[in-house]
């Protein structure tokens, strides 16, 4: 009898443990641990030269547009001065090639007159018709010269406002990547930017859950000092990650997972780049 009453004991605490598990534990929601993360914007130089100036530092704030550092400018300085002066030059010998064009010109009127009434023979025509060929030719030719100079220098001026560098967006020195006084290269990164309202939380979500996720929803997202916030899903990945649990007895399956996003208000500049994130997921149904 005490026997049977023991089985029936340990049968109910079974039903109260599964049914318990079933109400309470089954639907708590889980913790995913997640990071705070974005899209640094590498500022770079364009040209290169020395680094005469770098005028931030790593944490600084910077507006678009202020000048963050400066190449020495020296050399597309001089090549702009060279293919201004070259331009000047060859303008002063276009007039005198235009007024040169001229004078061939009337003379070759004339000579086509005289020559048409067989008063100047042949050869003085033929002089006078190269004479005009050449002066045209050097008019054209010097024509071309003024353009590829103006392109030369309009290629210089664009090369010498290169040497400034300036911040493309709003935004927090995040590293300083070069020092004052480096020759750097075109390309090179000085700086790498990050925008502050522009952080996100990036968090993997177990594929045995991933359907319960939509874009829009709204998730509490809980900093490492306790505080939460609500973060909106903008981003639910298509295709499977990694692996989080690998089945190495080949008799289930490996446990894969997708990546979600999640922006958050940030106007208080509570969050920062790197910092762990948590990220609540409600199971409840319904």
């Amino acid at each position: 009898m005490k026997r049977r009453v023991v089985i029936l004991l340990l049968v109910a605490a079974a039903v109260a443990g599964g049914a318990w598990y079933f109400f309470a534990v089954r639907d708590q929601p889980i913790v995913l641990t997640g990071i705070v993360t974005t899209d640094e914007v590498i500022v770079s130089s364009r040209v290169q030269g020395q680094l005469e100036a770098l005028n931030v530092q790593e944490g600084d704030l910077v507006k678009k547009g202020d000048l963050l550092a400066r190449i020495e400018p020296s050399q597309w300085e001089a090549d702009l001065n060279y293919y201004k002066s070259a331009e000047d030059v060859a303008t002063a010998q276009l007039a005198e090639a235009k007024a040169d064009l001229e004078n061939a010109q009337l003379t070759f009127q004339r000579e086509s007159q005289l020559y048409k009434t067989s008063v100047e023979p042949v050869q003085a025509y033929d002089q006078a018709r190269t004479a005009y060929d050449s002066s045209l030719a050097r008019v054209d030719s010097l024509n071309q010269q003024i353009l590829a100079n103006r392109a030369q220098k309009e290629k210089a001026q664009v090369m010498l406002g290169y040497t400034e560098i300036v911040a493309p967006i709003n935004g927090v020195v995040d590293t300083r990547a070069a020092l004052q006084g480096e020759v750097v290269n075109p390309g090179q990164a000085l700086v790498t930017l990050v925008d502050q309202d522009d952080l996100w939380v990036r968090a993997d979500v177990e594929e045995t859950y991933i359907d319960r996720i939509r874009l829009g929803d709204k998730l509490t997202v809980k900093l490492p000092s306790g505080a939460e916030r609500t973060g909106t899903v903008y981003y639910r990945g298509v295709d499977a990650d990694y692996a989080t649990q690998r089945d190495v007895s080949r008799t289930k399956r490996d446990i894969k997972t997708f990546e979600i996003r999640l922006r958050c208000d940030n106007s208080d500049r509570a969050l920062a780049l790197g910092m762990t994130a948590y990220v609540i997921l409600p199971l409840k149904n319904g």
